[in-house]
Formats: structure tokens, sequence, C-alpha cells
């Protein structure tokens, strides 16, 4: 059986083709990431594919993979994984064909393979969650880079020493675009910590603080998609992630501002969507990793 898995900082996501339909299930992980309990953390993943079959296993991990090595060299939401040989755990122990790759990168390859981007030419992805991850399929190939890192637009510089971002760096795009920028607007505006799912829920109830957050999280979005559109040129941007998830006006929020600041050229063949896979598009990228 073909398996894909998505390693993320809470859970871990699995797709399983059986046949031809695919079965998905997810696990909670972030007890063992806490306790730093490394072993008890990939063993929890070992438990579930060895109940199947597995003979070809794709991974999708949120962090720089280095594809030579098969590991993640840096993984600022999940540290407890950095060079852990991931690939050499498995195929020792399921005896399975293993490859790797950056989850975004896989999340874009889900969507192009089973999603939302079906028999697009250019195909940009990018998953609004804890951090900000972007994918990017060209006429059928994902766009990897030379050993894996490629495609990382949310540690692209959008204000010149901006605020702190998660990967040590200042004024990246991830720092606004995230969940945790989210909150770090809002607490800046309102002077109150509250957690992004909070912040969201102000927001769908027209809360002042919290829509002139979602304001300014959106001018931000719309700088990354101008860069985005400004180098690929893609016919089709979809937008992921629990953000989007429960806050989907951000979609038509995006577009708008995002024709206010773009060539009105590079707009002419882009659709700006939804993703269609939901949370599981890194899993079913990777289990499109083992078709490849």
């Amino acid at each position: 059986m073909k398996a894909g898995i998505d390693i993320g900082g809470s859970f871990v996501k699995f797709a399983f083709a059986n046949d031809e339909k695919i079965e998905t299930e997810k696990v909670f992980i972030k007890d063992y990431i806490d306790s730093k309990d490394i072993d008890g953390f990939f063993e929890s993943i070992l438990k579930v594919l060895k109940r199947k079959n597995i003979t070809d296993l794709g991974i999708a991990v949120a962090g720089l993979v280095n594809k030579n090595k098969g590991w993640v060299e840096v993984s600022p939401n999940i540290p407890l994984i950095e060079k852990f040989p991931i690939v050499d755990f498995f195929q020792k122990k399921l005896k399975a064909d293993v490859k790797i790759e950056n989850d975004a990168n896989a999340a874009a390859l889900g969507e192009y393979t089973f999603g939302a981007g079906k028999n697009s030419s250019i195909l940009v992805t990018i998953t609004l969650g804890t951090g900000l991850g972007s994918g990017c399929v060209i006429n059928g190939k994902l766009l990897s880079g030379s050993n894996g890192v490629a495609m990382e637009f949310g540690h692209t510089t959008v204000q010149k020493d901006g605020l702190r971002c998660h990967c040590g760096r200042n004024g990246c795009l991830e720092a606004y675009v995230s969940s945790y920028g989210l909150e770090r607007t809002y607490f800046l505006l309102a002077d109150k910590h509250l957690s992004s799912s909070e912040i969201i829920n102000l927001a769908n109830k027209g809360d002042e603080k919290a829509l002139e957050t979602f304001e300014i999280f959106n001018d931000y979005l719309s700088t990354g998609l101008m860069n985005i559109v400004h180098t690929f040129n893609p016919d089709r941007i979809l937008l992921s992630g629990g953000i989007v998830e429960y806050y989907p006006v951000i979609v038509k929020m995006a577009y708008s501002k995002l024709k206010e600041k773009a060539f009105p050229i590079s707009l002419e063949n882009l659709t700006l969507d939804l993703a269609a896979l939901g949370e599981f598009s890194g899993a079913y990228g990777a289990l499109a990793l083992t078709l490849e």
C-alpha cells in the first residue's frame, strides 16, 4: 500500500491509497513535542503505519528539508525533529521506499494531483497557519529547488527591520501573515493577548479591532501575492490553512488588494481561490510523491 504523512506541530495527518479511494486520519502528537520525546514522537507515527502493509511512503514535514540527507535542517515550529534521520528511520522500520518533501511543497503537489489545482499550468499554493508555507507546481512538476528548499516565500522580506520572525530574521512575510503574526498585530492594536482563533471569531462578529487586524494582515498578504505574481505569472493561486478555513472572506479581500498593487497584465489569467483538500493537502501531496 502507498501512504503519505504530513508531520505538523500538533498533528500528523495520514493519507492511505486503498484501491481506488483514499482514506485519511490524523493523530495528535503535540504532547511528544512539548516533552521533547523524539522517540515517542516517531514511534507514535510508526504505530499507525504498521497497521498497514506500506510499500511506498511519502513524507511532508514543516521546515527546510534536505533531500540529500533525508532530514529537516531547520524547523522553526518543530525544532525537536531537526537533523533526525527521518527517511532512514522509516526505510529501516517499514522496509519501504521513502521520499521526503517540505509540507508546503507537498500541499501544492496534492492540490495539483487531487484537488483544486488540476490542469493548471503554473500553480502556487499558500498555507496560512502557524507559519506561512508556499509551494509551486509548473507544468505538472513540483518546483523543489536543487536540494529541496525552494519556495520559502514566508521568509522573504516585506518590511525592512520589521517584526521578528520565528526563523530569527526580521521583517519576513510570515512575521505578519501567520497565526502568531495575527496575534501580535492584534496585541499592538488592542493591548490584549488573544489566540488567532479568538481574533477570527471576533472578526466574524464584526469586532472593530479584529477587523483592523485583518486589514493589516491582508495588506502584507497582498504584498506577498504581488511578489509571487510578478515572479511566476501563475494562472492559479490557492489559499489554505486554518486562518483561511475559518475566515474565508480573506480570499476576496486579498484579491481586491492585489488588484491595487500588481501589474494588471499579471492578473489576466489568474484565479485566486480556496484550496480543496483542506488540512489534508500535505498528506495528499506526500501520497502523490509515491506516484511519481
